[in-house]
């Protein structure tokens, strides 16, 4: 009897060793730890992961991801393409008080680009987790100066923006901003960003720092 307790306690554990390799690339299961018996980069062993069971590809976006970015641009609620144009009253607490944010990038022509988003307030900065290859990410490398504004799902405007820049955070900042956004958001934002970590989405965190520009006027060529 005993000898049968046993073996089935080594197919059990088979089974759910199987079980968490078939679902998950690389030996990674649900809940983000890793299984893998890889051996670790030295050099990266005393860098902090912000979410460890994340296989990134580099540059991989989501399928249709450039296709479906243009479209909400060119759809965005008026409200959203007129905010560089009323006046920059806003606030770190409007973004505090609700759930979405929108960030207004600009092109290098000059254009304005809106983009909901999710963001998390901690120590006066926000704190968003975006794929490394979105435009707004290209925009914000090439200038850094944007509004933000509370906004509905859509991203229409639930009042004045403020001015604002942003960087893009080194991986042993990452953590801290993928602690905020846990915070704040929960299991809703938990299943989404599970899903992208699973497609090997390439994703990164963007800081952002509320703060008049330096040089007054809107961004252009």
């Amino acid at each position: 009897m005993r000898t049968s307790r046993v073996a089935k306690s080594r197919l059990d554990s088979y089974e759910r060793l199987t079980f968490v390799t078939l679902l998950s690339p690389a030996g990674e299961d649900i809940s983000g730890a890793r299984t893998s018996t890889m051996t670790a980069d030295p050099d990266s062993a005393s860098t902090p992961v912000a979410r460890p069971g994340a296989y990134p590809v580099a540059n991989r976006r989501l399928p249709a991801a450039l296709f479906s970015g243009r479209m909400a641009a060119r759809v965005a609620p008026s409200g959203a393409r007129e905010i560089p144009n009323v006046p920059r009253t806003g606030s770190l607490q409007d973004i505090v008080a609700c759930k979405r944010s929108l960030l207004v990038t600009y092109r290098r022509d000059g254009t304005p680009v809106p983009t909901p988003v999710w963001a998390a307030a901690a120590d006066g900065l926000l704190y968003v987790r975006t794929e490394r290859a979105a435009g707004k990410v290209k925009r914000v490398r090439r200038d850094p100066r944007l509004l933000v504004a509370a906004c509905t799902v859509r991203g229409k405007p639930l009042g004045a923006s403020f001015e604002a820049t942003a960087r893009i955070l080194p991986p042993e900042l990452e953590p801290l901003a993928e602690r905020t956004l846990a915070r704040r958001y929960g299991f809703g934002r938990a299943l989404f960003e599970w899903a992208m970590d699973r497609m090997r989405v390439d994703m990164g965190y963007l800081e952002i720092t509320p703060g008049a520009w330096e040089t007054s006027g809107q961004p252009s060529t």
